[in-house]
């Protein structure tokens, strides 16, 4: 997970998710981070580890 994280926070630097050039990259931006957040989630849960509903 640790990694998925680093990744996640990579992208996040790099790649402009409401400033995307276009509509269709940012929706899909979203998506990406939509999915990513829930995979965290339930890792973070099989491991018996809270998380916050927002950051």
């Amino acid at each position: 997970m640790h990694s998925l994280a680093a990744a996640y926070t990579t992208f996040y630097e790099h790649c402009p998710v409401l400033k995307a050039p276009s509509r269709e990259v940012m929706e899909t931006r979203l998506l990406l981070c939509q999915l990513t957040g829930q995979t965290l989630r339930r890792g973070m849960d099989l491991l018996g580890i809270g998380t916050p509903e927002r950051l």
